[in-house]
C-alpha cells in the first residue's frame, strides 16, 4: 500500500480531525486549546488554594494536588521533558 507523506495522519489525530487539514494548521489551532487550557488551570489552581486556605486541616486539598501533579508530570514527559516523572518516580 503506498501513502502519500502529507496525508498520513495518527490514529490519535485521525480521531480527532473532523476534516483533513494541513498539519500546521492542526498544529496552530491545538496549541491555542492547549494554552486555554492552561490558563482554565491555573484559575482552579487558584480556586482550589482558596478552599485549601479556608479548610488547612482537610488532607482532601493534598490529595488533589498529588494527583494532578502527577498528570501535569505525564503532560510535561509527552512534551519532551521527563525530569518531573523521573523525580516522582513515575514509569513513563
Amino acid at each position: 500500500m503506498l501513502c502519500i507523506a502529507t496525508e498520513v495522519m495518527n490514529g490519535f489525530a485521525m480521531r480527532n480531525t473532523k476534516t483533513k487539514q494541513p498539519a500546521a494548521e492542526c498544529h496552530s489551532q491545538r496549541f491555542v486549546e492547549c494554552m486555554d487550557l492552561l490558563t482554565r488551570i491555573a484559575s482552579r489552581l487558584a480556586e482550589h488554594q482558596k478552599r485549601q486556605r479556608a479548610e488547612p486541616n482537610d488532607w482532601g486539598y493534598a490529595g488533589d494536588l498529588g494527583r494532578v501533579s502527577e498528570q501535569l508530570a505525564y503532560v510535561l514527559a509527552a512534551l519532551g521533558d521527563r525530569s518531573a516523572v523521573d523525580a516522582k518516580g513515575l514509569e513513563y
